[in-house]
């Protein structure tokens, strides 16, 4: 859970945009933007725990 919680923290204004953005597509474009949202979750869980470590650092390259 640290890693989710450390991602969240550094990144959360970058996650909370690309929500508004794809919600602001599902009412005012096409609802096949619906799709996207379970891809926003399986591409912030990958880099929650491919970039962070079990503390929530980030982990040095």
């Amino acid at each position: 859970m640290n890693p989710v919680l450390g991602l969240w923290r550094d990144t959360w204004y970058v996650w909370l945009l690309i929500t508004l953005v794809l919600g602001f597509g599902v009412f005012y474009v096409t609802a096949l933007f619906i799709a996207g949202f379970p891809a926003l979750i399986v591409y912030f869980l990958y880099f929650a725990f491919v970039r962070y470590d079990q503390d929530g650092n980030r982990k040095s390259a």
